[in-house]
């Protein structure tokens, strides 16, 4: 399985757009995202004129994928 592509960070913001943040979270957390990988797909996203996250959304979904990270 790849980690930390743009399809998987597009999987992310569309969880989240549709209010799913729970498996929104969960997809960050399987796929290998970090706060310093989501901060990067997003400039990349914003470059190409995608949609993206606002920043609190970022530290929602970092902080919630660290958080089950550490359940394991």
């Amino acid at each position: 399985m790849e980690y930390r592509t743009d399809e998987q960070f597009n999987e992310i913001f569309i969880s989240a757009l549709n209010g799913q943040w729970k498996q929104a979270i969960q997809q960050t957390e399987e796929y290998g995202f970090y706060a310093s990988d989501l901060i990067k797909k997003q400039q990349e996203f914003k470059e190409m004129g995608m949609h993206t996250f606002k920043d609190i959304d970022l530290c929602i979904l970092s902080e919630g994928a660290e958080k089950l990270r550490h359940k394991s």
